[in-house]
């Protein structure tokens, strides 16, 4: 094993080397230092036996081992990008070639089996699946050949627009499993995002009937009741929650006073909600428990990083997210780390793959995680891109 590096990306210490005499501290001496020097969990491991250190192995047994599952690619394509991961372990995504951006194709993939979602029927220039339910059904955003976006839902081979008459810029995130269809649009003749509902017309099949979340803001994310956070668009952007029930209010999440800016982007099946707070030049992960009332809490980085976010959670309260080190008092940061916090301790996912499954591979960022554990990622090999699946296996 080489020697540790006790130096930051910025070239500042992480560590005090002083600690290093201090047996009450030995455990978090060494767990930062395989943090920061991105070992895999056997060295942890070895470190924490080699020197009787129990409270390292107690850390390492906080995170799952990954194995990780390559997703194909569509034919045609040359690289892959995740946008959900289901419960049954279903991603949806897209796939894109070198020559454009803007002739992506949806993909799901279910099974071992990968589809394409195909385009718009009227002249379609790209789609993107957002999402597919246990049942196949797929929702996402396609254009109709002027590269506004539609929301779509597709079952079988049929394409529905949810919402025809916004004439562009609406995206269909999430479907639940009466087949109420979550998103956001910008109306027409304005520049504001809300967020929306469409209910299948029952007396109108491929019709749906619109609500309109309560408040002016943006919603990102939503959970499998109906529940959305995402941030407000009046005033001082702040994280926010849109309730499931009755007008769908909008309620601010708790803030404070030196963050500049909130955002929530993700929420769990039991409301818990995840995003980001922003003090100036820096960014902090930041926690809502809906048990608690959605006190707000800040989570913990990586040893010596100061800026970072949470961008997903399950109803365990496992997080995906990223950490980085930001030279204080200015924009600039250093690369982000793809992390995970697992009962609150947080790990670089690259760190807890399973070496059999995962050589050569590159994870770059942690899109989603279901209430399985298992998580979906966009990582790199040879310098292609493609999508993953990490599976708990321990």
């Amino acid at each position: 094993m080489p020697l540790l590096n006790l130096r930051s990306r910025a070239g500042h210490s992480r560590i005090d080397p002083g600690q290093c005499c201090r047996p009450a501290t030995l455990s978090t001496v060494i767990y930062t230092l395989a943090i920061q020097e991105r070992l895999p969990l056997k060295s942890l491991f070895r470190l924490a036996l080699g020197l009787g250190s129990l409270g390292v192995a107690a850390v390492a047994a906080a995170h799952s081992v990954y194995q990780l599952t390559e997703v194909p690619v569509l034919r045609g394509y040359t690289s892959g990008y995740a946008n959900s991961i289901n419960d049954n372990g279903d991603v949806a995504g897209y796939c894109q070639t070198a020559a454009s951006a803007m002739t992506y194709v949806g993909f799901t993939y279910r099974n071992g089996v990968l589809s394409s979602t195909g385009k718009s029927p009227k002249k379609g220039n790209y789609s993107s699946a957002n999402f597919v339910s246990v049942t196949g059904v797929v929702v996402g955003s396609a254009d109709t050949g002027d590269f506004r976006p539609q929301g779509f839902v597709k079952t079988g081979n049929s394409m529905v627009n949810v919402f025809p008459n916004n004439g562009g810029n609406t995206h269909a995130l999430r479907i639940d499993d009466a087949g109420r269809v979550y998103g956001h649009f910008i109306r027409r003749g304005t520049a504001d995002w809300q967020g929306a509902m469409w209910t299948p017309d029952p007396r109108k099949p491929g019709r749906y009937n619109e609500t309109i979340l309560g408040g002016a803001g943006f919603p990102m994310a939503f959970n499998s009741m109906g529940k959305a956070v995402g941030y407000s668009s009046t005033g001082r952007q702040t994280a926010a929650l849109w309730n499931n029930s009755g007008p769908r209010a909008m309620q601010l999440l708790q803030t404070r006073p030196e963050y500049t800016s909130s955002l929530a982007y993700g929420i769990s099946d039991n409301g818990n909600a995840v995003g980001s707070g922003h003090p100036a030049f820096s960014s902090r992960a930041l926690l809502w428990r809906a048990r608690t009332g959605y006190a707000l809490e800040e989570l913990p980085l990586l040893p010596g990083d100061n800026y970072g976010g949470a961008n997903a959670i399950n109803r365990a309260g496992v997080i995906l997210g990223t950490s980085a080190y930001g030279v204080p008092g200015t924009w600039n940061i250093g690369p982000s780390t793809p992390i995970v916090w697992d009962r609150g301790v947080p790990a670089p996912l690259d760190s807890l793959l399973d070496p059999a499954s995962s050589v050569g591979w590159r994870i770059d960022a942690a899109v989603g995680i279901n209430n399985q554990g298992q998580i979906v990622a966009n990582a790199t090999k040879d310098g292609i891109s493609r999508v993953v699946v990490l599976t708990p296996i321990q």
